[in-house]
């Protein structure tokens, strides 16, 4: 058995750009603290919207991707687990609420779940089929968005992500393998060209586009492409010359990190390009699942993974694992990671969704971007 993440890129229309945004920052976040690596972005705003050309977009959306696996019988908390007890595991916490929009922004977010949205999930123990997220001014379709990108070696791609409640207002929240190879490559694994389109929907931008001033992800990461503990990242946006800050105009997700790993009324968004037995997915369309978030091995105490049942595949890949909607507060608990796949056919085996371990490393990714504010 095979850990495959959850990278994608799938069939789409050609996209046109709009929402320009304000000068990177010149200056230097302070030093990360150990164990969180950083990348400055170099180009400026202007010219990563200029570099989005329509055929740029449809190749993100359609190339071939990378889907590093790791062999389930190798994973690093299946070895710790050997001379290691719970007791001795380090457990970090941090914790957010959601905030709304600020007052006169462009949209009113989460203040009203997505009626249709919630009285579905509501009504139902379990949607482990994805359903589409209709068009709508709330979350989670706001807060979530589709982020586009290039790899080292200039292929595009594209993943999914969410705003994050941030002391800088402008930071999202994704997997590391959405920003890095996880190869040990250092400064040369970085993925550049970062555009950030929030409730994107076949081709639209309705609140406007984002791009990166500098991303964050676990060292642990940058080092191993450890999906189990590190597969989690941030993205520090800068502000948009229409929209200001991203988290004052449209609102943001808060969060809850430990080493908690049953939730119950969890959802999970983002937007797959293929999925388990499904044929109807091309990474257009906001999707989502409902239903229980629990330990992904409850006989290794050291594996703190979020499982969800969710058919949602490659390209749903750093969309958020989410509670407290249906009570109006938000709280990211996971990021979409990876499916288990079988070793000698690479096929997956079911409709299990995972995130990697959000205690340490996420806490310690979060903080690193509120220092940087």
């Amino acid at each position: 058995m095979k850990l495959k993440l959850l990278t994608t890129t799938a069939a789409c229309t050609a996209v046109l750009l709009a929402g320009l945004v304000a000068p990177a920052s010149a200056a230097v976040p302070a030093a990360t603290p150990s164990g969180v690596g950083v990348d400055i972005e170099t180009k400026s705003p202007e010219e990563v919207l200029a570099y989005w050309t329509p055929e740029r977009m449809k190749r993100a959306l359609a190339a071939p991707e990378r889907l590093p696996s790791v062999p389930a019988g190798n994973v690093k908390s299946e070895r710790a687990f050997a001379g290691t007890s719970a007791a001795e595991a380090e457990h970090v916490t941090a914790s957010a609420d959601a905030v709304q929009p600020a007052a006169g922004a462009a949209s009113s977010t989460l203040s009203t779940v997505s009626s249709s949205v919630s009285a579905q999930a509501a009504a139902a123990a379990d949607i482990a089929v994805a359903q589409d997220v209709p068009a709508s001014t709330s979350i989670p379709n706001v807060v979530v968005g589709k982020l586009f990108y290039t790899e080292p070696d200039g292929s595009p791609g594209a993943c999914s992500a969410s705003v994050i409640v941030s002391d800088t207002a402008n930071t999202i929240w994704t997997a590391a393998h959405c920003v890095h190879l996880g190869d040990g490559s250092g400064d040369a694994g970085w993925f550049s060209n970062f555009q950030f389109i929030p409730g994107y929907k076949d081709g639209q931008e309705p609140w406007g586009v984002w791009v990166a001033d500098r991303e964050y992800a676990p060292t642990e990461w940058l080092e191993e492409g450890d999906s189990e503990e590190s597969d989690m990242a941030a993205v520090v946006l800068s502000p948009s010359d229409t929209y200001g800050n991203i988290q004052d105009n449209i609102g943001a997700l808060g969060y809850q990190f430990g080493s908690v790993t049953d939730y119950d009324e969890a959802f999970t968004v983002g937007y797959p390009g293929e999925g388990y037995n499904r044929t109807d997915m091309d990474g257009e369309q906001m999707m989502y699942c409902f239903g229980n978030t629990e330990d992904a091995s409850s006989l290794n105490p050291l594996d703190d993974r979020l499982k969800m049942d969710c058919d949602m595949g490659k390209g749903a890949s750093g969309g958020p694992m989410f509670i407290g909607a249906l009570s109006s507060n938000p709280q990211i608990v996971g990021a979409n990671s990876h499916y288990e796949s079988d070793a000698t056919t690479d096929e997956r085996l079911d409709d299990d969704l995972f995130s990697s371990t959000h205690d340490a490393n996420a806490v310690a990714v979060i903080n690193a971007v509120n220092d940087s504010a």
